[in-house]
C-alpha cells in the first residue's frame, strides 16, 4: 500500500517556540519553518533558499511586533 502525502495548509504553518530574539531567529527555528513552509506548497524541487529566506523575513518580522517579554 502506498503511502498519501500529508498535506499541511498554509495557514496552519506557524513558527517553532523558541527562547531565541525573534528579530534575530536561530537557524534551528529558520530550518523548521522553511521545511514547513515547503511542505505546505507540495514539496516542489529547487526551493529551498526561498523557503528558508521567507521563514528568516517572517520570523524577524514576528519578532518585531512582539514585545520583549522580561522575566
Amino acid at each position: 500500500m502506498a503511502k498519501q502525502k500529508k498535506s499541511v495548509a498554509p495557514s496552519a504553518v506557524t513558527p517553532p517556540e523558541s527562547g531565541s530574539s525573534g528579530a534575530n531567529p536561530d537557524e534551528a527555528s529558520i530550518a523548521v519553518l522553511a521545511y514547513q513552509l515547503w511542505l505546505a506548497r507540495g514539496c516542489p524541487i529547487g526551493s529551498d533558499q526561498d523557503d528558508w529566506y521567507l521563514a528568516e523575513s517572517i520570523l524577524k518580522s514576528r519578532g518585531e511586533e512582539e514585545p520583549p517579554v522580561s522575566e
